[in-house]
């Protein structure tokens, strides 16, 4: 006969589909003795249910006790009912829901034909998967509960990226909850150098602890909040870091009401210090009662020399230090009715009001300075500190509060561009040439996007074979509106702003990809230098950089050559010395530039691994004119022979210095007398038509 119910008569097994049962009048036949088969051991104590069902009539002829276990029957009530389930002929698995009076029991059930005793039968398996579909329905009843929880919530690859966001996170920061996922976590909150929160956070994730504390993040309108954030790290089953929960609260409302966001937005987290919204309105103040009292009000800016310094090489946990010191250094030399204020960075306000003698203003600045020459003690470092100093005075070079802190920044740059650890006092004759340096470190900041620099190639030829075997890229720049501008003019603007970094990279890249071009092109395989400005070589992360490029390019490390200066080489920081010796592990030579013209030269020599000698173009120009500059020539020639190095000489631009320095045994030259540098196209032309010929 043919039933449609949703249970058998003997255990409700929920089922949708018919189940075709021949029904047999009369009791049921006694099960067979199990004793008759072999592996009897085996099946009776399974851990899963096994049944078997006959195929003629539907019933149950034979059960292991796991099965009446699961079904909470007996073997002998089991036997002989009808199983209830339609069977096929062929192999077959399907999930199944159980219902024995209690709790339901979900199962896994697997046929398979068998013969029993002479009878056509199946074999039916009963995997108990109750706890499993009870984990998987927690776990799914928790993603909703995280999905509908009011605080925002993220998952954080170890790699820092954003795996999975809810819904509060995601109205939270502006963002869809899948555009957060495969996003940087930095998104949230760029690094900034004034910003501990954020390196404090991670130090204390990779150690395995739980970090609690506020941060201020940005939406994807640029706006920002702040958040009370814990941030839990979680490992895998192996143990290892592999994810960060991180929920977040927003609480900028919440500060509001209670008074600290102003605190926040007008004092400085660090210092204490007033910040600058508060500086410029006490300025202002300063003004409005000095007009009045027919007095004058003294503006300056203080900004740190080489701050930068300090944080690449001691980390920016020992810079903030540093500027918390200064802060109260100089506080402690100011009248009480002075305001000392941070403004950013490493940039300080000062103002002094009711200033009747600028005279007595200058010793109180001198006194800045003269406080300085104590080193600080942080860390157990002693760290000696100058800075650079520009002031503007109401009402003698201006009214307007803004003019007057822009005047004072002016006069600062100009006591750093005249050899810092000083202080100037504004004046007009200095705002345009002021303006230029700005307007120019402004547009340098462009350059590298608009494609505004490029690279000459100078020739360099070995004057033994006569070929040429090398060349130095030079940097170059077309601005848009003035044209070619020397690096003479905005390398310094660079190195004093790290706008080097990205430049440097950027040189990197433009070296290896062009020397792959010309190798596609059929020319030989030349080594091409470039210098590395000390900014550089204080980046813990360069050789990461010049290696990965490589890989990127193809290029062989072997034919790169890096320049350093002397002033580089005195430095003999870790990170300096850390990125030579690993340059120079992977293939990367090392060149001495603009040799002769610093200091301690032969301590340099014997520190670094340099492979070769540049002499500074100076002295070669002084070949057949100053007898000094000769003698200085063939002492370094001579040098670099006895300690194996190879001897370039630069700014060779006339026949008879290159006679002198064949004669000296110079190696390698380059300069004019063969070719200015060149765009690469001109590069290639020339070195594949150039033959070297010298006069008799």
């Amino acid at each position: 006969m043919e039933t449609t119910s949703d249970t058998s008569d003997v255990f409700g097994i929920r089922r949708s589909r018919s189940t075709r049962v021949a029904a047999r009048p009369g009791a049921p036949p006694p099960a067979p003795r199990f004793g008759d088969l072999p592996y009897r051991h085996m099946v009776e104590q399974a851990v899963d249910g096994l049944l078997v069902v006959a195929n003629d009539d539907g019933r149950i002829i034979y059960c292991n006790p796991a099965a009446a276990t699961l079904l909470k029957s007996s073997r002998e009530s089991l036997t002989g009912s009808a199983f209830g389930l339609p069977v096929t002929a062929a192999n077959d698995s399907a999930p199944v829901e159980i219902f024995t009076g209690g709790e339901p029991v979900f199962v896994d059930m697997h046929t398979r034909p068998i013969s029993w005793q002479g009878r056509g039968a199946t074999l039916v398996s009963l995997h108990d998967v109750s706890a499993r579909r009870s984990a998987e329905a927690r776990i799914e009843m928790q993603a909703k509960a995280l999905e509908a929880a009011a605080n925002g919530i993220y998952i954080i690859e170890k790699g820092g990226v954003i795996s999975w966001a809810n819904s509060a996170f995601a109205a939270m920061t502006g963002y869809g909850a899948d555009d957060l996922c495969g996003q940087p976590v930095a998104i949230l909150a760029p690094p900034s150098p004034d910003d501990t929160a954020h390196a404090e956070l991670w130090t204390c994730l990779i150690t395995g602890e739980t970090w609690k504390g506020r941060i201020v993040n940005l939406r994807k309108d640029g706006s920002s909040y702040t958040a009370e954030q814990t941030v839990t790290p979680i490992t895998d089953l192996t143990g290892r870091l592999s994810h960060f929960v991180a929920i977040q609260e927003d609480i900028t409302e919440r500060l509001k009401t209670e008074g600290e966001l102003i605190r926040l937005t007008e004092y400085d987290a660090l210092t204490g210090l007033p910040n600058r919204h508060v500086f410029m309105d006490r300025i202002k103040s300063a003004i409005e009662r000095a007009s009045r009292t027919k007095a004058m009000v003294a503006v300056m800016v203080l900004d740190l020399d080489n701050f930068k310094a300090v944080n690449n090489t001691l980390g920016h946990e020992v810079g903030d230090q540093l500027l918390a010191g200064i802060a109260r250094r100089i506080s402690g030399l100011m009248r009480s009715s002075d305001t000392l204020a941070r403004l950013g960075g490493d940039d300080y306000g000062i103002l002094f009001e009711n200033v009747t003698d600028m005279a007595a203003a200058s010793r109180t600045v001198r006194s800045f300075l003269n406080s300085f020459r104590e080193p600080f003690a942080i860390d157990g470092h002693m760290l000696e500190a100058t800075a650079s100093i520009g002031i503007a005075a109401y009402p003698k070079d201006d009214i307007d509060p803004p003019s007057l802190l822009r005047h004072a920044e002016l006069a600062m740059y100009q006591a750093k561009a005249e050899g810092r650890d000083a202080f100037r006092y504004f004046d007009r004759e200095m705002d345009a040439d002021i303006r230029r340096r700005v307007q120019l470190e402004a547009d340098l900041r462009h350059a590298v996007e608009g494609n505004q620099l490029w690279l000459a190639y100078q020739p360099q030829i070995d004057l033994a074979s006569g070929k040429i075997v090398g060349a130095e890229a030079l940097i170059r720049w077309n601005h848009p509106e003035r044209g070619l501008i020397s690096p003479g003019e905005f390398i310094p603007i660079a190195e004093a702003s790290s706008l080097i970094l990205p430049i440097g990279d950027w040189i990197i890249e433009e070296i290896c990809r062009q020397h792959m071009i010309w190798q596609v092109q059929g020319l030989p395989e030349l080594r091409l230098g470039f210098n590395v400005s000390g900014v550089q070589f204080r980046q813990k992360g360069l050789f990461d950089k010049v290696a990965a490029t490589l890989a990127r390019s193809g290029l062989s490390a072997k034919m790169l050559d890096i320049g350093i200066t002397e002033t580089v080489a005195m430095e003999r920081t870790g990170s300096v010395q850390q990125n030579v010796d690993r340059l120079t592990a992977a293939g990367i030579s090392m060149s001495m530039d603009d040799f002769g013209t610093g200091y301690s030269s032969l301590s340099n020599l014997q520190a670094f691994p340099v492979c070769r000698l540049k002499v500074d173009g100076s002295f070669v120009k002084g070949i057949g004119v100053k007898r000094d500059d000769e003698k200085i020539v063939e002492a370094v020639v001579r040098l670099g022979q006895s300690m194996g190095l190879t001897v370039v000489a630069e700014g060779v631009e006339t026949l008879a210095q290159l006679q002198f320095l064949k004669g000296l045994g110079c190696d390698e030259i380059q300069g004019y007398y063969f070719s200015k540098p060149l765009a690469p196209e001109d590069f290639r032309r020339f070195v594949a038509g150039f033959e070297l010929k010298l006069p008799s």
